[in-house]
């Protein structure tokens, strides 16, 4: 393995000898040598487009030293529409460089090489064109012999004009310099991130207790660069912000939105940290997209994908913060043991100023707190090494805080400023920038990463602002009921988890009788249709791709062995978003002849795990699942682990308030320690009939109260499972799912 070289040259003699720290020099005619790899680079297109193809330039790891090694090459030349792009930081010296490559016996190559300083990069320090015919072997050219006046990094562009095809590979540049500071490459070819922290204001603020957090934040086109990353709000222990992640399959931009709170522990570190130590999410919008993450931390992340902001314009994002209390049970010498918990729900929202007006993300729990926010931090960076060199940009106004006691916002003008890299060290990059904009009358602050540029801070402080009326015009009541029904939604999810959970049919003895393919090489023991019903989630089916690629439409046959009573579906999937379903069909029959369609979706649950409810019972033997499509971008795949049936008392709807009922009213249901708990929707005191089914229908409790808002009813014999609780008065009647744990 080679590693990065220097060797000192002595004009007085043709040999080399390798530098070391002790080396006493000989003369003043010493010249110093060093290598870069033509494997740590960029490709770029012909007019300038970052993170192009038509040549291969892998990148290198870097040694005990933290410089690039020189293990690989740039080979793949196979496009005349993209050229190379290098930058090493040179000596305030005189240095001439050389490239060694290996070109085909007997072809051509021509060459046009262009040195330009980063901080000006329509001054062009040298250009050359450089004519090669190959020898089959390594050659070594000169390209440039140039004075360098400032120690800093040069960029070195090199495209080729003609011949291509003709080139094997280039192997590294060298350096000869009479300076002994070296010449070297980044050791990253990503950008340092950049960060704005402790976000604070400069007026009689209070230090903490804030239950609103408000910021808008801007990438300018110039910018929008696939890997970008402007994060808004840092808050607790999560984020939110805008990505770019490229195109989407109908060619539209990837402008991403996302919003994440990492664990309370890590995943990584212990894959079985229980569920009270995680963070979850409460709820979210049918478009948002939910995982978790790891590698930095883990903890749950909320995506909405697709063209959701606009460069140049400023994005508004509002967080909410409020206290929530919960219990969990843990054996502790073999009894159960129940702990209070205190957690932070953090709602986010953001508006792209497209018209849409405010969009809900999620509700996500932060374990283990009872703080409010008292700060934020935000940061810029690049996640995409290819496109590393690019000198990305993003602005940050009107940050304000609510205090939550008094309910009064106040104005964050000033910042703290944090970076990753940098330094003095070979290999180091100092290209970011941070503080206020030129105007300070703007109050924003920017952040800069990357393009191999000198350090740009500025203040740390801007002008207080003098209007909150970004925020005073927001209306709180929409935002603060989405929680609510947030809260509400997790309790009916949860619930329904729990009857799914307890009326799945075991599925032993069962048959997959036909099916349109399956994987029987390629996944090693998985692929095989009969996978979807062996009561194993790790296991999984997979379409046909080894040989002929199986296509559209996939399908399963599967019997029961004897008429069941239905009342829904759980799909258990694997392999990420790439192999999930899409669009699919169900359909039921008693003889595996005639068929009944009970479910036709175009656009599953886009998540591992999703659960279907039947609106009524159907009673059938057999079971035909046709996926009609799915996410994969790559052909027609799908992954699917376990197909699993439930019982028809999953079908018996939950009641909701309807014309018949009580408009827009819902009740609500809590168990509290061994008494049932409710809020009822209905105005003034009259009588209420309180009805508690069982989920198979049968009626548990029947009692009448005279009631205005609040009942609480004794519950002390309630076993553990799920409930219907119905109100029912002369207005209409409203019901609830809860759960006995």
């Amino acid at each position: 393995m080679k590693s990065l070289v220097y060797t000192l040259l002595l004009a007085s003699t043709p040999s080399l000898v390798f530098a070391s720290s002790n080396q006493h020099l000989r003369g003043s005619d010493s010249v110093y040598t060093s290598e870069a790899s033509a494997a740590h680079g960029y490709v770029e297109s012909i007019d300038g487009a970052y993170g192009f193809n038509g040549i291969s330039i892998p990148g290198e790891n870097c040694d005990s030293t933290g410089l690039p090694m020189l293990t690989r090459k740039l080979t793949a030349w196979t496009s005349l529409q993209a050229r190379a792009a290098y930058y090493f930081h040179h000596p305030a010296a005189q240095v001439k460089s050389y490239m060694t490559l290996n070109v085909k016996t007997g072809g051509k190559v021509s060459f046009i090489l262009s040195i330009t300083d980063p901080d000006a990069p329509t001054d062009t320090i040298a250009t050359k064109v450089i004519d090669v015919i190959g020898t089959g072997k390594d050659q070594k050219v000169e390209l440039a012999d140039c004075s360098f006046t400032v120690a800093k990094y040069y960029r070195y562009q090199l495209v080729c004009v003609s011949g291509n095809n003709n080139i094997d590979y280039i192997d590294c540049f060298t350096f000869e310099s009479p300076s002994a500071e070296k010449t070297y490459p980044a050791s990253y070819l990503s950008s340092p991130s950049v960060h704005l922290g402790s976000w604070r204001s400069t007026g009689a603020a209070p230090a903490n207790g804030y239950d609103w957090c408000y910021q808008e934040i801007m990438i300018p086109k110039s910018s929008d660069i696939v890997g970008t990353y402007a994060m808004a709000l840092g808050v607790l222990s999560g984020y939110m912000g805008i990505q770019n992640n490229g195109v989407q399959a109908d060619g539209t931009p990837a402008h991403d939105v996302l919003f994440s709170m990492w664990d309370d522990g890590s995943t990584d570190e212990d894959p079985n940290l229980p569920e009270y130590m995680r963070a979850g999410v409460v709820d979210c919008d049918s478009l948002t997209i939910t995982n978790r993450f790891g590698n930095e931390g883990t903890g749950v992340q909320t995506y909405r994908r697709g063209d959701c902001w606009i460069p140049g314009r400023f994005v508004q994002f509002i967080t909410n913060a409020r206290r929530e209390q919960t219990s969990y049970t843990t054996i502790e010498n073999g009894k159960e043991v129940e702990h209070k918990q205190n957690n932070i729900l953090v709602s986010a929202w953001y508006n792209a100023q497209d018209g849409k007006g405010w969009q809900y993300m999620a509700t996500v729990r932060k374990r283990n707190s009872t703080d409010l926010f008292s700060s934020w931090y935000s940061f810029l960076e690049n996640y995409n090494w290819a496109t590393g060199e690019a000198s990305r940009k993003a602005y940050y106004r009107n940050g304000f805080a609510r205090y939550a006691k008094k309910g009064n916002w106040y104005n964050f003008n000033r910042v703290d400023f944090s970076h990753t890299d940098g330094g003095n060290a070979p290999g180091a990059r100092n290209d970011y920038g941070q503080g206020a904009t030129e105007n300070k009358d703007d109050r924003t602050f920017f952040m800069q990463t990357g393009g191999y540029t000198s350090t740009n801070c500025t203040d740390n402080e801007v002008p207080l602002a003098t209007s909150a009326e970004c925020v005073d015009t927001i209306n709180y009541d929409a935002l603060n009921a989405r929680v609510l029904q947030a809260i509400d939604n997790e309790k009916e999810r949860v619930a329904l988890a729990e009857l799914f959970k307890t009326s799945k049919y075991d599925k032993s003895g069962w048959k997959v009788i036909s099916f349109s393919s399956q994987e029987t090489s390629g996944e090693g023991s998985n692929g095989l249709a009969s996978q979807i019903i062996d009561g194993d989630a790790n296991t999984y089916w997979h379409s046909q791709w080894q040989g002929t690629q199986a296509k559209y439409p996939h399908y399963f046959v599967i019997d029961m062995q004897k008429i069941q009573s239905i009342g829904g579906f759980e799909f258990t999937m694997s392999g990420g978003a790439n192999r999930y379903i899409k669009a699919y069909d169900i359909y039921v029959s008693d003889d595996n002849t005639t068929w009944q369609k009970v479910i036709s979706d175009n656009d599953a649950p886009n998540q591992q795990t999703f659960q279907v409810r039947l609106d009524s019972v159907v009673n059938a033997r057999y079971i035909k699942l046709v996926i009609r499509d799915g996410r994969a971008t790559d052909g027609c795949f799908v992954r699917l682990n376990e197909l699993d049936v439930v019982s028809g008392n999953v079908a018996v709807p939950v009641q909701q308030p309807s014309a018949n009922n009580v408009a827009n009213a819902q009740l609500s249901a809590i168990l509290n320690n061994q008494n049932l708990d409710l809020i009822l929707p209905f105005e003034g005191e009259k009588q209420v009939s309180v009805r508690l089914y069982s989920t198979n229908g049968i009626c548990i409790f029947n009692g009448n109260f005279m009631a205005s808002k609040y009942i609480s009813i004794p519950m002390p014999q309630l076993v553990a499972g799920a409930y219907i609780v119905e109100a029912v008065c002369n207005e209409g009647s409203s019901s609830a799912m809860i759960i006995k744990k």
